[in-house]
């Protein structure tokens, strides 16, 4: 019986990092159907540019995607999954680096973008999928993709006083790329961020 249980848990916690993986593989992909997949129907996904439903996420990810250049996708690189069970409920929480390569004003730029994300799982009908997702943006960088090709009176005249300090490169080129910023950004060390674990741990006691 206590192999029993150890073995299902062992199941669980391997489908539910599964989920949250192809998840963002099929993000990078664009494999948008299988993305949707990834969620409940009623699920929320929250991230620096989107706050709503799985189905419009998949939709808004395609049409952003449809507006890149062949070097311009993302790359979200997925590590360190650390799940919680209890019951037909899991939290799935994990860091992720995001590197992508934007053109803005004529040169060329390489973006990373550190943030962990708190993904909430729920089992029905025996299958675990995504019930919400909230995102936590901890830190960024801006890099020149020719080193000495960008002047240094571009990076000077730049304008980021509007953006939180720790993703105001991820935020400046969203919004030079055309993107809305979402308005429910949550960064490292926020009370936002103490909210969502909070949220996370009144998910797995069934609240």
């Amino acid at each position: 019986m206590i192999e029993s249980f150890r073995d299902q848990a062992v199941i669980d916690k391997f489908e539910i990092i599964e989920v949250s993986t192809i998840s963002r593989w099929c993000r990078d992909s664009g494999d948008w159907a299988r993305l949707v997949e990834c969620f409940h129907p009623d699920a929320s996904v929250n991230t620096s540019w989107f706050n709503g439903g799985p189905s419009e996420f998949g939709e808004e990810a395609r049409k952003m995607m449809a507006k890149r250049r062949p070097m311009e996708g993302p790359r979200h690189i997925m590590g360190n999954p650390h799940v919680t069970l209890k019951g037909d409920r899991a939290v799935c929480e994990y860091t992720i680096i995001l590197y992508t390569q934007r053109t803005i004003d004529g040169y060329a730029f390489d973006f990373q973008t550190w943030n962990t994300a708190v993904d909430l799982f729920e089992k029905r009908n025996g299958e675990w999928r995504i019930s919400k997702r909230s995102q936590i943006y901890e830190k960024d960088r801006m890099d020149p993709h020719h080193p000495g090709e960008v002047p240094r009176s571009y990076f000077a005249q730049m304008d980021l006083s509007e953006y939180p300090a720790a993703v105001r490169y991820h935020l400046y080129r969203q919004v030079k790329s055309g993107q809305k910023l979402s308005k429910n950004l949550v960064v490292k060390g926020s009370p936002e961020e103490k909210a969502i674990h909070e949220e996370a741990a009144q998910w797995l006691a069934g609240r």
